[in-house]
Protein backbone atom coordinates (compact mmCIF):
# COMPACT_ATOMS: atom_id res chain seq x y z
CA UNK A 1 0.00 0.00 0.00
CA UNK A 2 1.56 3.57 -0.70
CA UNK A 3 1.09 6.34 1.68
CA UNK A 4 -1.48 8.29 -1.02
CA UNK A 5 -5.09 9.51 -0.56
CA UNK A 6 -6.74 6.25 0.31
CA UNK A 7 -9.04 5.70 -2.68
CA UNK A 8 -12.76 5.68 -1.28
CA UNK A 9 -11.56 9.41 0.33
CA UNK A 10 -11.15 10.84 -2.97
CA UNK A 11 -14.64 8.72 -4.31
CA UNK A 12 -16.58 9.88 -1.49
CA UNK A 13 -15.40 13.78 -2.20
CA UNK A 14 -16.74 13.24 -5.92
CA UNK A 15 -19.93 10.95 -5.59
CA UNK A 16 -20.68 11.85 -1.50
CA UNK A 17 -22.20 8.66 0.42
CA UNK A 18 -24.07 6.93 -2.26
CA UNK A 19 -21.96 4.01 -2.05
CA UNK A 20 -23.09 3.74 1.87
CA UNK A 21 -25.79 0.18 0.85
CA UNK A 22 -23.47 -1.26 -0.51
CA UNK A 23 -20.57 -3.67 1.59
CA UNK A 24 -17.13 -3.05 -0.51
CA UNK A 25 -14.28 -5.17 0.03
CA UNK A 26 -11.14 -3.92 -2.09
CA UNK A 27 -8.27 -7.01 -2.50
CA UNK A 28 -5.02 -5.65 -4.17
CA UNK A 29 -3.01 -8.65 -6.21
CA UNK A 30 -0.01 -8.51 -8.25
CA UNK A 31 -0.67 -11.06 -11.04
CA UNK A 32 -1.39 -11.25 -14.64
CA UNK A 33 -5.39 -11.57 -14.39
CA UNK A 34 -4.94 -7.98 -12.50
CA UNK A 35 -2.30 -6.26 -14.49
CA UNK A 36 -2.39 -7.16 -17.62
CA UNK A 37 -4.91 -6.04 -20.67
CA UNK A 38 -4.92 -8.61 -23.23
CA UNK A 39 -6.61 -6.30 -25.71
CA UNK A 40 -4.18 -3.48 -25.28
CA UNK A 41 -1.38 -6.07 -24.96
CA UNK A 42 -0.05 -3.86 -21.75
CA UNK A 43 0.60 -3.65 -18.31
CA UNK A 44 -1.60 -1.56 -16.44
CA UNK A 45 -2.14 -0.25 -12.87
CA UNK A 46 -5.30 0.78 -14.21
CA UNK A 47 -6.92 -2.53 -14.59
CA UNK A 48 -9.90 -3.83 -11.99
CA UNK A 49 -12.23 -6.58 -11.80
CA UNK A 50 -15.89 -5.25 -9.54
CA UNK A 51 -17.63 -8.09 -8.76
CA UNK A 52 -21.31 -7.69 -7.91
CA UNK A 53 -23.61 -10.05 -5.77
CA UNK A 54 -26.86 -7.87 -4.44
CA UNK A 55 -25.48 -5.60 -1.63
CA UNK A 56 -21.62 -7.42 -1.82
CA UNK A 57 -19.21 -5.75 -3.78
CA UNK A 58 -15.43 -6.83 -4.27
CA UNK A 59 -13.10 -5.05 -5.94
CA UNK A 60 -9.53 -6.77 -7.09
CA UNK A 61 -6.75 -4.28 -8.26
CA UNK A 62 -3.52 -3.85 -8.44
CA UNK A 63 -2.94 -0.54 -6.45
CA UNK A 64 -5.16 2.11 -4.98
CA UNK A 65 -5.38 3.92 -8.73
CA UNK A 66 -7.55 0.90 -10.18
CA UNK A 67 -8.94 0.79 -6.79
CA UNK A 68 -10.15 5.08 -7.44
CA UNK A 69 -11.36 3.67 -10.76
CA UNK A 70 -13.13 0.84 -10.14
CA UNK A 71 -15.03 2.66 -6.82
CA UNK A 72 -15.58 5.78 -9.94
CA UNK A 73 -16.97 2.57 -12.10
CA UNK A 74 -19.25 1.75 -9.38
CA UNK A 75 -20.85 5.56 -8.57
CA UNK A 76 -21.44 6.06 -11.92
CA UNK A 77 -23.53 2.73 -12.48
CA UNK A 78 -25.15 3.59 -8.67
CA UNK A 79 -26.14 7.01 -10.07
CA UNK A 80 -27.20 6.20 -13.36
CA UNK A 81 -29.30 3.47 -11.72
CA UNK A 82 -27.87 0.01 -13.82
CA UNK A 83 -25.97 -1.57 -10.76
CA UNK A 84 -26.66 -5.58 -12.20
CA UNK A 85 -25.00 -8.51 -10.27
CA UNK A 86 -22.43 -10.04 -12.28
CA UNK A 87 -18.32 -9.56 -12.62
CA UNK A 88 -17.02 -7.01 -15.02
CA UNK A 89 -13.58 -7.14 -15.94
CA UNK A 90 -12.34 -3.63 -16.80
CA UNK A 91 -9.16 -1.36 -18.19
CA UNK A 92 -8.77 1.51 -20.86
CA UNK A 93 -7.67 1.04 -24.14
CA UNK A 94 -6.04 4.38 -24.29
CA UNK A 95 -3.45 4.35 -21.99
CA UNK A 96 -3.37 8.18 -21.76
CA UNK A 97 -6.57 9.96 -21.31
CA UNK A 98 -6.78 13.95 -20.15
CA UNK A 99 -7.49 17.39 -21.41
CA UNK A 100 -5.40 20.81 -21.39
CA UNK A 101 -5.74 23.93 -20.82
CA UNK A 102 -4.16 25.13 -23.95
CA UNK A 103 -6.50 28.27 -25.44
CA UNK A 104 -6.34 31.60 -26.58
CA UNK A 105 -8.13 33.66 -23.89
CA UNK A 106 -8.86 34.34 -20.38
CA UNK A 107 -7.66 31.66 -18.17
CA UNK A 108 -10.00 29.74 -16.38
CA UNK A 109 -9.87 30.92 -12.68
CA UNK A 110 -8.66 28.26 -10.01
CA UNK A 111 -11.76 27.42 -8.95
CA UNK A 112 -12.81 25.94 -12.52
CA UNK A 113 -9.41 24.28 -13.11
CA UNK A 114 -10.45 22.17 -9.82
CA UNK A 115 -13.65 21.66 -11.08
CA UNK A 116 -12.63 20.21 -14.18
CA UNK A 117 -10.03 17.99 -12.45
CA UNK A 118 -13.07 17.14 -10.49
CA UNK A 119 -15.38 15.89 -13.26
CA UNK A 120 -12.57 14.26 -15.58
CA UNK A 121 -11.29 12.17 -12.71
CA UNK A 122 -14.80 11.12 -12.00
CA UNK A 123 -14.87 9.42 -15.47
CA UNK A 124 -11.38 8.12 -15.31
CA UNK A 125 -9.26 10.41 -16.64
CA UNK A 126 -5.36 10.37 -16.35
CA UNK A 127 -4.02 13.23 -17.13
CA UNK A 128 -3.98 16.84 -16.80
CA UNK A 129 -1.77 19.17 -18.58
CA UNK A 130 -1.09 23.49 -17.51
CA UNK A 131 -0.96 25.69 -20.67
CA UNK A 132 -3.22 28.59 -20.74
CA UNK A 133 -1.64 30.53 -23.51
CA UNK A 134 -2.32 33.74 -22.11
CA UNK A 135 -1.13 32.95 -18.33
CA UNK A 136 1.79 35.45 -18.58
CA UNK A 137 4.39 33.39 -16.58
CA UNK A 138 3.93 30.19 -18.85
CA UNK A 139 4.24 32.13 -22.27
CA UNK A 140 4.86 35.92 -22.20
CA UNK A 141 6.93 36.12 -19.34
CA UNK A 142 8.45 32.62 -18.94
CA UNK A 143 11.91 33.51 -17.90
CA UNK A 144 10.19 35.51 -14.86
CA UNK A 145 9.62 32.87 -11.98
CA UNK A 146 6.02 32.93 -10.41
CA UNK A 147 5.00 35.15 -7.72
CA UNK A 148 4.92 33.18 -4.05
CA UNK A 149 0.65 33.82 -4.54
CA UNK A 150 0.54 31.99 -8.25
CA UNK A 151 3.17 29.31 -7.01
CA UNK A 152 0.95 28.27 -4.04
CA UNK A 153 -2.43 27.87 -6.49
CA UNK A 154 -0.41 25.50 -8.49
CA UNK A 155 0.60 23.49 -5.27
CA UNK A 156 -3.27 23.60 -4.90
CA UNK A 157 -3.89 22.28 -8.68
CA UNK A 158 -0.86 19.26 -8.08
CA UNK A 159 -1.82 18.23 -4.91
CA UNK A 160 -5.46 17.90 -6.42
CA UNK A 161 -4.07 15.92 -9.40
CA UNK A 162 -2.34 13.69 -7.09
CA UNK A 163 -5.74 13.71 -5.00
CA UNK A 164 -7.34 12.13 -7.71
CA UNK A 165 -4.38 9.97 -9.33
CA UNK A 166 -3.67 11.70 -12.27
CA UNK A 167 -0.61 13.35 -13.69
CA UNK A 168 -0.30 17.29 -13.82
CA UNK A 169 1.85 18.43 -16.83
CA UNK A 170 2.95 21.91 -16.33
CA UNK A 171 3.95 23.23 -19.63
CA UNK A 172 6.14 26.13 -20.56
CA UNK A 173 6.19 27.89 -23.90
CA UNK A 174 9.55 29.97 -24.47
CA UNK A 175 9.55 29.89 -28.79
CA UNK A 176 8.23 33.04 -28.89
CA UNK A 177 11.63 35.25 -27.66
CA UNK A 178 14.23 32.41 -26.43
CA UNK A 179 17.76 32.77 -28.30
CA UNK A 180 18.72 29.03 -28.47
CA UNK A 181 22.84 29.33 -28.60
CA UNK A 182 22.68 31.50 -25.39
CA UNK A 183 23.45 29.62 -22.30
CA UNK A 184 22.17 32.15 -19.62
CA UNK A 185 18.78 31.44 -21.39
CA UNK A 186 19.12 27.46 -20.95
CA UNK A 187 19.91 28.08 -17.36
CA UNK A 188 16.78 30.45 -16.90
CA UNK A 189 14.66 27.85 -18.20
CA UNK A 190 15.94 25.17 -15.62
CA UNK A 191 15.47 27.69 -12.88
CA UNK A 192 12.03 28.36 -13.67
CA UNK A 193 11.63 24.62 -13.95
CA UNK A 194 12.74 23.63 -10.58
CA UNK A 195 10.90 25.84 -9.18
CA UNK A 196 8.07 24.05 -10.57
CA UNK A 197 9.78 20.96 -9.20
CA UNK A 198 10.00 22.33 -5.74
CA UNK A 199 6.34 22.68 -5.78
CA UNK A 200 5.98 18.52 -6.50
CA UNK A 201 5.71 18.66 -10.79
CA UNK A 202 7.26 16.06 -12.18
CA UNK A 203 5.74 15.96 -15.31
CA UNK A 204 6.85 18.70 -17.87
CA UNK A 205 5.32 20.28 -20.98
CA UNK A 206 8.23 22.25 -23.48
CA UNK A 207 5.62 23.78 -26.11
CA UNK A 208 7.26 25.10 -29.41
CA UNK A 209 4.17 26.02 -31.17
CA UNK A 210 2.46 29.02 -32.58
CA UNK A 211 5.77 30.38 -33.42
CA UNK A 212 8.20 31.72 -36.35
CA UNK A 213 9.21 28.91 -38.55
CA UNK A 214 12.69 31.06 -39.10
CA UNK A 215 14.76 31.36 -36.48
CA UNK A 216 14.61 35.07 -35.16
CA UNK A 217 18.54 35.58 -34.47
CA UNK A 218 21.71 35.83 -36.14
CA UNK A 219 23.48 33.93 -33.61
CA UNK A 220 21.38 31.37 -34.00
CA UNK A 221 21.16 31.00 -37.53
CA UNK A 222 24.83 30.64 -37.46
CA UNK A 223 25.15 27.88 -35.00
CA UNK A 224 22.02 25.84 -35.56
CA UNK A 225 21.19 26.38 -39.33
CA UNK A 226 18.02 26.58 -39.32
CA UNK A 227 15.13 25.89 -36.67
CA UNK A 228 15.03 21.61 -36.59
CA UNK A 229 18.19 22.02 -35.84
CA UNK A 230 18.10 24.30 -32.42
CA UNK A 231 14.98 22.71 -31.39
CA UNK A 232 16.29 19.43 -31.45
CA UNK A 233 19.30 20.61 -29.41
CA UNK A 234 16.62 22.12 -26.65
CA UNK A 235 14.63 19.45 -26.05
CA UNK A 236 17.68 16.97 -25.80
CA UNK A 237 19.22 19.22 -23.39
CA UNK A 238 16.23 19.88 -21.26
CA UNK A 239 14.94 16.02 -21.35
CA UNK A 240 18.58 15.36 -20.07
CA UNK A 241 19.15 18.27 -17.56
CA UNK A 242 15.27 16.94 -16.19
CA UNK A 243 16.46 13.55 -15.72
CA UNK A 244 19.70 14.63 -13.51
CA UNK A 245 17.44 16.10 -11.20
CA UNK A 246 15.24 13.43 -10.97
CA UNK A 247 15.23 10.15 -13.41
CA UNK A 248 11.13 9.83 -12.98
CA UNK A 249 10.51 13.16 -14.69
CA UNK A 250 8.47 12.75 -17.72
CA UNK A 251 8.48 15.24 -21.26
CA UNK A 252 5.93 15.99 -23.67
CA UNK A 253 6.96 18.32 -26.60
CA UNK A 254 4.73 20.71 -29.03
CA UNK A 255 6.47 20.81 -31.91
CA UNK A 256 6.63 23.81 -33.99
CA UNK A 257 5.12 21.75 -36.92
CA UNK A 258 1.76 20.41 -34.89
CA UNK A 259 -0.10 18.66 -38.07
CA UNK A 260 -0.38 17.55 -40.97
CA UNK A 261 0.93 14.00 -42.87
CA UNK A 262 3.10 13.54 -40.48
CA UNK A 263 5.89 12.40 -42.86
CA UNK A 264 7.01 16.21 -43.53
CA UNK A 265 11.15 16.78 -42.77
CA UNK A 266 10.30 19.03 -39.77
CA UNK A 267 9.04 16.36 -37.69
CA UNK A 268 10.74 13.65 -39.11
CA UNK A 269 13.45 14.86 -38.54
CA UNK A 270 12.59 15.81 -34.72
CA UNK A 271 11.18 12.85 -34.05
CA UNK A 272 14.09 10.51 -34.99
CA UNK A 273 16.71 12.73 -33.30
CA UNK A 274 15.09 13.16 -29.66
CA UNK A 275 14.33 10.36 -26.86
CA UNK A 276 11.89 7.68 -27.42
CA UNK A 277 10.64 8.43 -24.42
CA UNK A 278 9.91 12.11 -25.03
CA UNK A 279 5.92 12.49 -25.92
CA UNK A 280 5.32 14.24 -29.06
CA UNK A 281 2.15 16.10 -29.42
CA UNK A 282 0.46 16.24 -32.98
CA UNK A 283 -3.20 17.53 -33.99
CA UNK A 284 -3.78 15.42 -36.91
CA UNK A 285 -4.11 16.22 -40.51
CA UNK A 286 -5.45 19.79 -39.45
CA UNK A 287 -5.10 21.95 -36.72
CA UNK A 288 -8.59 21.16 -35.95
CA UNK A 289 -9.20 17.68 -37.51
CA UNK A 290 -12.35 16.19 -38.06
CA UNK A 291 -10.79 12.85 -38.09
CA UNK A 292 -7.98 11.13 -36.51
CA UNK A 293 -7.46 7.78 -38.32
CA UNK A 294 -5.28 4.20 -37.69
CA UNK A 295 -3.46 4.98 -40.58
CA UNK A 296 -2.05 8.66 -40.49
CA UNK A 297 -0.87 7.45 -36.63
CA UNK A 298 0.76 4.50 -38.58
CA UNK A 299 2.41 7.29 -40.97
CA UNK A 300 3.51 9.55 -38.28
CA UNK A 301 5.38 6.35 -36.54
CA UNK A 302 7.14 5.12 -39.17
CA UNK A 303 8.70 9.14 -39.86
CA UNK A 304 9.15 10.01 -36.57
CA UNK A 305 9.48 6.70 -34.60
CA UNK A 306 7.30 8.13 -32.45
CA UNK A 307 3.57 7.14 -31.56
CA UNK A 308 1.78 10.69 -31.75
CA UNK A 309 0.24 11.94 -28.63
CA UNK A 310 -2.68 13.70 -29.86
CA UNK A 311 -3.45 17.05 -28.76
CA UNK A 312 -7.31 17.24 -29.94
CA UNK A 313 -8.61 21.21 -30.74
CA UNK A 314 -12.08 19.71 -29.68
CA UNK A 315 -13.82 21.62 -27.71
CA UNK A 316 -11.78 24.12 -28.26
CA UNK A 317 -12.98 27.66 -29.72
CA UNK A 318 -10.78 30.42 -29.81
CA UNK A 319 -9.56 32.53 -32.36
CA UNK A 320 -12.27 32.36 -35.57
CA UNK A 321 -14.31 29.68 -33.69
CA UNK A 322 -14.88 31.93 -31.23
CA UNK A 323 -18.43 32.56 -31.94
CA UNK A 324 -19.28 28.38 -32.28
CA UNK A 325 -20.24 26.81 -28.81
CA UNK A 326 -18.64 23.37 -29.29
CA UNK A 327 -20.78 20.99 -26.64
CA UNK A 328 -21.67 17.91 -29.13
CA UNK A 329 -19.98 14.38 -28.19
CA UNK A 330 -16.24 13.94 -29.97
CA UNK A 331 -16.84 12.00 -33.43
CA UNK A 332 -14.72 10.69 -36.26
CA UNK A 333 -11.62 8.94 -34.01
CA UNK A 334 -11.08 5.63 -35.04
CA UNK A 335 -12.10 2.66 -32.82
CA UNK A 336 -8.79 1.08 -32.18
CA UNK A 337 -6.74 4.61 -33.26
CA UNK A 338 -5.62 3.49 -28.88
CA UNK A 339 -3.17 0.80 -30.71
CA UNK A 340 -1.27 3.25 -32.41
CA UNK A 341 -1.29 6.39 -30.51
CA UNK A 342 -0.01 7.77 -26.82
CA UNK A 343 -3.51 8.32 -25.92
CA UNK A 344 -5.52 12.07 -26.34
CA UNK A 345 -5.60 15.56 -24.50
CA UNK A 346 -8.65 17.19 -24.99
CA UNK A 347 -7.89 20.90 -25.51
CA UNK A 348 -10.75 22.79 -23.21
CA UNK A 349 -12.58 26.12 -24.47
CA UNK A 350 -12.64 29.13 -22.18
CA UNK A 351 -15.72 28.18 -21.25
CA UNK A 352 -14.56 25.61 -18.67
CA UNK A 353 -18.63 24.40 -16.97
CA UNK A 354 -19.33 23.88 -20.62
CA UNK A 355 -16.39 22.27 -21.50
CA UNK A 356 -17.09 19.66 -18.84
CA UNK A 357 -19.94 17.68 -21.54
CA UNK A 358 -17.81 17.30 -24.73
CA UNK A 359 -14.80 16.06 -22.30
CA UNK A 360 -17.45 13.64 -20.07
CA UNK A 361 -17.30 12.13 -24.58
CA UNK A 362 -13.60 11.80 -24.68
CA UNK A 363 -13.42 10.29 -21.29
CA UNK A 364 -16.18 7.89 -22.57
CA UNK A 365 -14.31 7.00 -26.02
CA UNK A 366 -11.27 6.46 -24.53
CA UNK A 367 -11.92 3.74 -21.69
CA UNK A 368 -13.79 2.03 -24.20
CA UNK A 369 -13.14 3.36 -27.98
CA UNK A 370 -14.78 0.15 -29.52
CA UNK A 371 -18.22 0.27 -27.73
CA UNK A 372 -18.68 3.98 -27.72
CA UNK A 373 -21.83 5.32 -28.62
CA UNK A 374 -21.59 9.39 -28.53
CA UNK A 375 -25.48 10.25 -28.67
CA UNK A 376 -25.72 8.19 -25.30
CA UNK A 377 -22.21 9.48 -23.89
CA UNK A 378 -23.48 12.90 -25.03
CA UNK A 379 -26.61 12.28 -22.94
CA UNK A 380 -25.13 10.85 -20.02
CA UNK A 381 -22.80 13.87 -19.96
CA UNK A 382 -25.42 16.40 -20.12
CA UNK A 383 -26.93 14.09 -16.75
CA UNK A 384 -24.01 14.84 -15.11
CA UNK A 385 -23.08 18.44 -15.93
CA UNK A 386 -26.72 20.17 -15.60
CA UNK A 387 -28.50 17.02 -13.58
CA UNK A 388 -30.94 14.36 -14.65
CA UNK A 389 -34.00 16.73 -13.88
CA UNK A 390 -33.03 19.14 -16.17
CA UNK A 391 -31.25 16.62 -18.61
CA UNK A 392 -34.09 16.59 -21.66
CA UNK A 393 -34.80 20.27 -20.96
CA UNK A 394 -31.28 21.22 -22.00
CA UNK A 395 -30.76 19.08 -25.19
CA UNK A 396 -33.65 20.93 -26.74
CA UNK A 397 -31.25 23.93 -26.63
CA UNK A 398 -27.92 21.66 -27.37
CA UNK A 399 -29.32 20.16 -30.14
CA UNK A 400 -28.52 23.47 -32.23
CA UNK A 401 -24.81 23.48 -30.82
CA UNK A 402 -23.08 20.71 -33.18
CA UNK A 403 -21.50 23.51 -35.67
CA UNK A 404 -17.68 22.93 -35.29
CA UNK A 405 -14.50 21.17 -37.33
CA UNK A 406 -16.56 17.83 -36.94
CA UNK A 407 -19.49 18.71 -38.99
CA UNK A 408 -21.81 16.65 -37.71
CA UNK A 409 -26.02 17.29 -38.35
CA UNK A 410 -27.03 20.51 -36.62
CA UNK A 411 -30.58 20.44 -35.02
CA UNK A 412 -31.70 17.10 -35.93
CA UNK A 413 -34.15 16.78 -33.34
CA UNK A 414 -36.00 20.41 -34.03
CA UNK A 415 -35.91 18.87 -38.03
CA UNK A 416 -37.19 15.41 -37.21
CA UNK A 417 -39.97 17.25 -35.26
CA UNK A 418 -40.73 19.37 -38.35
CA UNK A 419 -40.58 16.54 -40.09
CA UNK A 420 -43.37 14.89 -38.02
CA UNK A 421 -45.52 17.93 -38.38
CA UNK A 422 -44.98 18.58 -42.16
CA UNK A 423 -46.42 14.94 -42.80
CA UNK A 424 -49.08 15.17 -40.47
CA UNK A 425 -50.32 18.75 -42.26
CA UNK A 426 -49.60 17.04 -45.51
CA UNK A 427 -52.05 13.85 -44.53
CA UNK A 428 -54.69 16.77 -43.65
CA UNK A 429 -54.48 16.00 -39.78
CA UNK A 430 -54.24 19.22 -38.71
CA UNK A 431 -55.18 18.90 -35.33
CA UNK A 432 -52.15 16.06 -34.76
CA UNK A 433 -49.63 18.53 -36.97
CA UNK A 434 -50.57 21.39 -34.24
CA UNK A 435 -50.27 19.02 -30.78
CA UNK A 436 -46.90 17.85 -32.41
CA UNK A 437 -45.69 21.45 -32.71
CA UNK A 438 -47.62 22.49 -29.12
CA UNK A 439 -45.39 19.60 -27.55
CA UNK A 440 -42.08 21.02 -29.05
CA UNK A 441 -42.64 24.50 -28.36
CA UNK A 442 -43.50 23.37 -24.15
CA UNK A 443 -39.69 21.68 -24.46
CA UNK A 444 -38.18 24.47 -25.85
CA UNK A 445 -39.78 26.89 -23.16
CA UNK A 446 -38.96 24.71 -20.54
CA UNK A 447 -35.48 24.80 -21.46
CA UNK A 448 -35.82 28.74 -21.94
CA UNK A 449 -37.24 29.01 -18.38
CA UNK A 450 -33.76 26.17 -17.03
CA UNK A 451 -30.82 28.40 -19.68
CA UNK A 452 -32.19 31.58 -17.70
CA UNK A 453 -31.23 30.46 -14.26
CA UNK A 454 -27.90 32.31 -12.40
CA UNK A 455 -26.09 28.76 -12.83
CA UNK A 456 -22.44 29.27 -13.85
CA UNK A 457 -23.19 26.98 -17.25
CA UNK A 458 -25.57 29.15 -17.84
CA UNK A 459 -23.89 32.48 -17.87
CA UNK A 460 -20.82 30.94 -19.77
CA UNK A 461 -23.64 29.94 -22.77
CA UNK A 462 -25.69 33.65 -22.61
CA UNK A 463 -24.21 34.76 -25.76
CA UNK A 464 -25.51 31.46 -27.31
CA UNK A 465 -29.01 31.19 -25.38
CA UNK A 466 -30.12 34.68 -26.09
CA UNK A 467 -29.89 33.75 -29.93
CA UNK A 468 -31.95 30.65 -28.96
CA UNK A 469 -34.86 32.39 -27.16
CA UNK A 470 -35.04 34.15 -30.33
CA UNK A 471 -35.35 31.50 -32.51
CA UNK A 472 -38.27 30.36 -29.93
CA UNK A 473 -40.02 33.44 -30.17
CA UNK A 474 -39.82 32.57 -33.86
CA UNK A 475 -41.33 29.11 -33.96
CA UNK A 476 -43.73 30.57 -31.78
CA UNK A 477 -44.89 33.38 -34.00
CA UNK A 478 -44.65 30.73 -37.07
CA UNK A 479 -47.47 28.87 -35.42
CA UNK A 480 -49.60 31.57 -34.46
CA UNK A 481 -49.42 32.73 -38.06
CA UNK A 482 -50.30 29.51 -40.25
CA UNK A 483 -53.20 29.21 -37.17
CA UNK A 484 -54.40 32.56 -37.79
CA UNK A 485 -53.38 34.22 -40.93
CA UNK A 486 -52.93 37.28 -38.97
CA UNK A 487 -50.38 39.51 -41.34
CA UNK A 488 -49.52 41.84 -38.50
CA UNK A 489 -48.13 38.58 -37.11
CA UNK A 490 -45.92 38.08 -40.07
CA UNK A 491 -44.51 41.16 -39.80
CA UNK A 492 -43.43 40.75 -36.14
CA UNK A 493 -42.07 37.48 -37.76
CA UNK A 494 -39.80 39.28 -39.97
CA UNK A 495 -38.17 41.66 -37.22
CA UNK A 496 -37.81 38.66 -34.98
CA UNK A 497 -35.86 36.73 -38.32
CA UNK A 498 -34.04 39.94 -38.60
CA UNK A 499 -32.66 40.25 -34.91
CA UNK A 500 -32.06 36.40 -35.18
CA UNK A 501 -29.80 36.89 -38.29
CA UNK A 502 -27.95 39.76 -37.07
CA UNK A 503 -26.56 38.31 -33.61
CA UNK A 504 -23.20 36.36 -34.11
CA UNK A 505 -23.41 33.08 -32.51
CA UNK A 506 -23.57 30.37 -34.47
CA UNK A 507 -26.67 28.39 -33.74
CA UNK A 508 -28.30 25.65 -35.56
CA UNK A 509 -27.83 25.68 -39.73
CA UNK A 510 -26.51 28.71 -41.53
CA UNK A 511 -30.01 29.29 -43.31
CA UNK A 512 -32.00 32.67 -44.21
CA UNK A 513 -35.04 32.61 -42.39
CA UNK A 514 -36.38 35.52 -43.70
CA UNK A 515 -36.29 33.55 -47.45
CA UNK A 516 -38.11 30.85 -45.33
CA UNK A 517 -40.75 32.54 -44.00
CA UNK A 518 -41.59 34.52 -47.36
CA UNK A 519 -41.90 30.93 -48.86
CA UNK A 520 -44.47 30.40 -45.91
CA UNK A 521 -46.11 32.87 -46.57
CA UNK A 522 -46.63 32.07 -50.64
CA UNK A 523 -48.09 29.14 -49.30
CA UNK A 524 -50.22 30.18 -46.44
Amino acid sequence: MSNRLNPSTAFEKLFGNIADDFNIDIVYENSQLITYCEKTHRVTDEKYILSVSGKEIKIRCSCEKGAFYALCDLGKRIDEGTVSDGEYICSPRFRVRGCIEGFYGTPWSHASRKSVMEITAKNRMNTVYYAPKDDLYHRERWRENYPEDELARLKELVDCAEEYYADFFWCIAPGLSMKYSDNTEFDTLMSKTKQLYSIGIRCFGLLLDDIDDELAFDEDKKVFDETVNAHIELINRYYSALKEIDSSVRLTVCPTLYHGKGNEYYISKLGRNIPSLVSLFWTGRDICSRELTSPEAVRFIENTYHKPLYWDNYPVNDCSMFNEMHISPIINRDTDLYKYSEGIISNCMEYAECSKIPLITFADYLWDSENYNPQKSWEGAIKQVVGKENAEHFIAFADHLYTSCLKDINSRRMYAVFDEIEAAYKSGDREKAFVIAENYLKKMNRCREYLCRDLPLCREISKWSKKYFVMCDILNKVFEYVKTKDETVFDELLMLAEKYEAMPAKLSNDTDIRAELKNLHKIN
